[in-house]
């Protein structure tokens, strides 16, 4: 384990684990609106907020054997939600778009099991208080009761987002890893995006980088989203790389 992932743990500590009923609590050592509920020394799930209209619910885990891609399910009240490890993205989280029917049942629920090693044993826990923490970071987020719609309800597809001209030009197909917010936090920078070739960073710069762009932007663009990218490859080799259009894989 790294230097970092201990120093990561220790603060996730300080930060939420300040009862021994595992309470949720401020996850403080982001800088960004999180609620987190730890059930484990090593393992602890955050409902938070990256960035405005963009909830996310993210998990703290360290010496895990599963690779990127691999399911693992979260089951409330006999509801069973399933999730695919991404790559491990910023402040060493993991990190999923926040599906409206499984905040819902955050917010609702009574029980919870987390069934994230097939190998091991279950956690079993409480959702007691999850209502209002996670109500607490939605109300912040653009959403009181529910986040946005999801990336495959978005649908349709945008284009003309490169103001980039004599670059070579690029289709391919793949997945968000993680996003880099520009300081306001109002807008994407950029992104990580992993295909076939391998995981390369795409910039977002789109002509007046309008608000309601960069809103329609933030609902497509999401880590763990499948997407189809067009890209303007400029610069020394192409090496550059900015967004030109982007579709939803349904």
């Amino acid at each position: 384990m790294s230097a970092r992932s201990v120093i990561c743990i220790v603060s996730v500590f300080l930060c939420v684990a300040g009862s021994p009923a595992w309470a949720w609590e401020r996850a403080g050592y982001v800088d960004y609106p999180a609620t987190a509920k730890c059930l484990s020394e090593n393992m602890c799930l955050l409902v938070s907020c990256p960035a405005m209209g963009v909830p996310s619910f993210e998990m703290v885990i360290y010496e895990h054997g599963k690779a990127t891609g691999e399911p693992f399910d979260i089951i409330i009240d006999g509801r069973t939600f399933t999730f695919n490890l991404p790559e491990r993205g910023a402040n060493d989280l993991y990190r999923w778009p926040l599906a409206s029917d499984f905040a819902e049942a955050l917010q609702k629920g009574s029980r919870a099991t987390l069934a994230f090693d097939t190998a091991g044993l279950p956690y079993a826990f409480s959702l007691r208080g999850s209502g209002a923490a996670v109500r607490g970071v939605l109300s912040g987020c653009g959403s009181s009761s529910e986040p946005v719609v999801s990336v495959a309800a978005s649908g349709g597809r945008l284009s003309g987002l490169s103001p980039e001209t004599d670059c070579q030009t690029a289709t391919t197909t793949g997945q968000v890893v993680d996003l880099t917010m520009k300081a306001s936090g109002q807008a994407i920078e950029g992104f990580r995006f992993k295909d076939k070739y391998g995981t390369g960073y795409i910039n977002v710069d789109p002509p007046g980088d309008s608000k309601a762009m960069q809103t329609k932007l933030m609902k497509i663009i999401v880590p763990g989203a499948k997407l189809k990218l067009e890209v303007h490859g400029c610069g020394a080799a192409a090496s550059v790389e900015v967004l030109s259009a982007v579709e939803v894989i349904e």
